[in-house]
């Protein structure tokens, strides 16, 4: 089965966009949380799509169901493979209406308040009623582990199979980076004997429970990666660097209409470079897609010094001529 991965570029920044200047914060962490989290939270919404779309993961968290004619609009950025198969999309954004709110998952704080830095979690949560139970089923949480020593990633990288990211990148050191995992998906957890009982033991905990406990929690171990990240400074001055593994998938990245993309070949790879300007603010990343590792690149930039067009693309072209992605 074909999957989409759904990715909104910068989508927490929006939140700035009121204000002069960009505000130092971590960009690149808080997207790769947004991509792990969605995994855990895929089958009800695929409930909403069609059953031959599966969504693996976005910025947003949305699915998409992208017609013919948004495949073959010119005017947007498309990535391909050496054998000319798109594997990745940019389209128009289907920003929600003004106002709308996420709704608070109760039972994923919970289960965050309990996990380690690092641990993958797999919860079950109890009703009273047979159909919210069959339709739960078995759900994950991931608590973001900031590991600041570099080989102590370097540790993480050999153990997962991630993507390996550099020491040093144009001048700028390791400051921490981050490892999000794979959650199981709901063929596996059907398939998967270990699964299978750990969720059998949940609801058995469940049934026996009368304390009026909703949420059963049991840690698992992972050791399959979903996306990889590392922020590098100098000073007060950041670039974070973050790899999605897109696990055969396709990536359909949404473009808002005051982002301007420019695709620039760097080192052999073709690579897309954003400008978004909105409001009084004005930020700038790059994109790229390795064929190799199967995997959607993001380079960004933040702090009190921002890296020019000149900058970003000298920083591809180090990364791809080292052979890091």
């Amino acid at each position: 089965m074909e999957r989409n991965r759904v990715a909104h570029e910068y989508q927490d920044l929006k939140q700035a966009l009121s204000n002069e200047r960009m505000p130092e914060i971590d960009v690149t962490c808080q997207v790769m949380r947004r991509i792990s989290l969605i995994e855990s939270r895929r089958h009800s919404v695929l409930k909403k799509t069609t059953r031959s779309t599966v969504a693996m993961g976005g910025m947003l968290a949305l699915i998409l169901l992208i017609s013919v004619s948004a495949y073959a609009a010119s005017e947007y950025i498309q990535l391909f493979t050496r054998d000319g198969v798109v594997k990745v999309q940019h389209v128009a954004s289907d920003e929600p209406a003004t106002g709308t709110a996420n709704v608070y998952d109760y039972s994923a704080a919970q289960v965050q308040d309990f996990a380690k830095p690092g641990e993958l979690i797999a919860f079950f949560v109890k009703s009273d009623r047979i159909s919210e139970i069959t339709e739960l089923g078995l759900r994950f949480e991931y608590k973001e582990q900031q590991i600041t020593s570099y080989s102590d990633f370097l540790k993480e990288i050999k153990r997962t199979g991630a993507p390996n990211l550099p020491l040093t990148a144009m001048g700028y050191s390791f400051e921490y980076g981050k490892i999000n995992p794979k959650f199981p998906t709901i063929d596996v957890q059907k398939e998967d004997s270990y699964y299978q009982k750990v969720y059998s033991d949940l609801r058995v905990q469940a049934a026996k429970s009368s304390s009026g406990q909703k949420v059963f929690m049991k840690t698992v171990a992972w050791s399959e990666p979903l996306s990889i990240s590392g922020i590098y400074s100098k000073g007060k001055a950041h670039i974070g660097i973050s790899v999605i593994l897109m696990n055969g998938g396709n990536m359909v990245v949404e473009q808002e209409k005051e982002n301007s993309t420019d695709k620039i070949l760097v080192a052999g790879t073709e690579v897309v470079y954003n400008s978004m300007k909105k409001n009084a603010v004005s930020y700038h990343y790059l994109n790229w897609y390795n064929e190799e590792q199967d995997a959607y690149y993001t380079l960004s930039s933040f702090g009190d010094k921002e890296l020019t067009k000149a900058q970003f693309l000298q920083l591809a072209g180090e990364l791809l001529r080292k052979g890091t992605s």
